[in-house]
């Protein structure tokens, strides 16, 4: 078997994917607080009118944005489970091979 014919998993990507997305959703479920602050900030009312409909629609997105995020945690954790029971599995039958070969 060549070297190309392997799986490499990078699991430190994995787990620094699964936190940056931790944090990401994070950030994104703290812009909610912030909304009420910057309402005086816009002053004239149609200008801050027209803030909150902009605010609203950025909410929309916001969800979907926050979903999205959500679900790719989970596969990612997911994957992080799945190859970690893989390698586990294999080494397991190498180890049974191993022993029944008399440790050849």
């Amino acid at each position: 078997m060549g070297e190309n014919d392997r799986l490499v998993v990078d699991y430190t990507l994995l787990e620094s994917s699964k936190k940056n997305l931790k944090d990401i959703k994070k950030a994104l479920n703290g812009i909610e607080e912030h909304r009420a602050d910057i309402r005086d900030i816009w002053g004239h009312d149609s200008i801050a009118g027209k803030m909150d409909e902009f605010v609203n629609n950025w909410d929309n997105y916001r969800r979907e944005l926050l979903e999205n995020v959500e679900d790719l945690g989970k596969q990612v954790d997911t994957s992080l489970k799945a190859f970690d029971k893989l390698d586990l599995d294999l080494k397991n039958v190498a180890e049974k091979k191993h022993s029944q070969n008399g440790g050849k």
